[in-house]
């Protein structure tokens, strides 16, 4: 009986680690996926926003003077992602439309990436 008992605790200590290392491993690949996410985002911000936002998200002098939001602003980060998402997608105002050159994916990094970085800390 308690070399029964052996076995099974240890069947399930290997059964257990298992379950662990997989976790683990699945935690690493989305933390990576993530940090992949969040550089395409950069990149996508850099090579699609800062001429008018600014790298600071406060607005370039063009950007100012063509009257663009400050991406601190309540005003902005207190929209809803999917509000934003269809300024990125179809204008508004001064800003042109993003629908024909970035993906939905892409834009959708771009509105989390806004949130992220610009937004208040508190």
């Amino acid at each position: 009986m308690l070399d029964k008992f052996k076995r099974v605790s240890s069947i399930t200590s290997v059964v257990l680690a298992g379950v662990m290392a997989f976790a683990l491993l699945g935690f690493a690949s989305n933390a990576r996926a993530n940090k992949a996410d969040d550089d395409a985002a950069t990149q996508t911000f850099k090579a699609n926003c800062i001429v008018c936002h600014g790298a600071d998200g406060f607005g370039t002098a063009t950007g100012k003077s063509l009257k663009v939001a400050d991406l601190h602003s309540d005003a902005v980060q207190k929209m809803a992602k999917a509000d934003l998402v269809a300024i990125v997608s179809d204008g508004k105002n001064n800003m042109p439309p993003f629908k024909n050159t970035l993906s939905k994916d892409q834009i959708e990094g771009l509105v989390a990436y806004v949130k992220a970085t610009f937004g208040k800390k508190k």
